[in-house]
């Protein structure tokens, strides 16, 4: 296991940081909810890891949980609590931004631990008008949202957007005060925004390699073309696209040069998203500035 260093926990610890990859093997990784931990992965010895986890960071959990792992949605398995106690939902923290997970209830929790630095990125960037593309459970958009501006978080999935409004008021934000939530498929509303004259200052455009919403469905390497100009055209002068994907098949190198084939001819500065040290194979992102 290639642990996280005694100094990045104690760092996480002065961030008010309780969700975090703790470490990464060959066979799978480790991830930290506050008080419990889950395993993604093959094996899990919870006794041997319970013994590295308090010698290594004084740090007894509350419960382990285990998944397997699987290249395809259809083959993906639920989470088991195998040791302690069980979770329900539960509050955790982001440099010190709270968000709901249930670490039990189902293959993700509730967020992506892989884009805990584009989210701090969205934070201190403190755009006025966001768009959150697949927006799931509306992370990207409290972060933009705690800088003072407003936002639109679109996902096909009610559910999440109820746990989008969650997230809002577990931070004492009104969703009232200039927040939109639509139930939609967002490459039926990124045209439908055209037409309207909307306009934004941020774009989160991270959307799944595969997803299905009703009768409709997203696949990266069909509708991430039409997306990304669909996006490029709604953005200010001078605002920020921030692109990701987590497509085994694609380098970072990949999705920039469909960012750069798709919008060629544009006038735009594209650099490198922020990535996450601890997790070596999280998702790739990339921030394009429309010039």
């Amino acid at each position: 296991m290639d642990w996280i260093s005694t100094e990045r926990w104690e760092q996480f610890g002065r961030e008010e940081t309780t969700a975090h990859r703790l470490g990464t093997a060959r066979d799978g990784w480790l991830d930290r909810y506050g008080d419990w931990v889950v395993w993604s992965g093959l094996r899990l010895d919870a006794w041997d890891f319970r013994k590295s986890l308090r010698e290594r960071f004084g740090f007894e959990p509350r419960g382990w949980l285990a998944r397997g792992l699987s290249k395809d949605a259809a083959g993906q398995q639920a989470t088991k609590v195998v040791a302690g106690e069980t979770p329900g939902k539960l509050g955790v923290k982001e440099w010190g931004v709270a968000y709901y997970v249930e670490p039990a209830g189902g293959y993700s929790s509730g967020l992506f631990l892989d884009q805990r630095r584009n989210r701090h990125w969205v934070r201190t960037l403190q755009p006025a008008r966001t768009l959150n593309l697949f927006a799931y459970t509306g992370s990207f958009s409290v972060c933009a949202a705690l800088g003072g501006g407003k936002t639109l978080s679109v996902d096909a999935a009610k559910s999440h957007l109820a746990r989008a409004r969650e997230n809002f008021a577990l931070n004492d934000l009104h969703t009232s005060s200039g927040h939109r939530f639509i139930a939609e498929d967002a490459m039926k509303i990124i045209p439908r925004l055209v037409r309207r004259g909307e306009s934004f200052d941020l774009i989160v455009l991270d959307p799944p390699t595969f997803g299905r919403g009703g009768r409709n469905t997203f696949r990266l390497t069909r509708d991430l073309p039409e997306a990304l100009r669909g996006c490029f055209n709604l953005l200010e002068r001078g605002g920020w696209l921030l692109v990701s994907c987590n497509f085994a098949a694609w380098t970072a190198r990949d999705l920039r040069q469909v960012c750069v084939e798709i919008l060629r001819g544009e006038r735009l500065v594209i650099e490198p998203g922020e990535n996450v040290p601890e997790i070596p194979r999280g998702a790739i992102a990339w921030r394009v500035r429309k010039g």
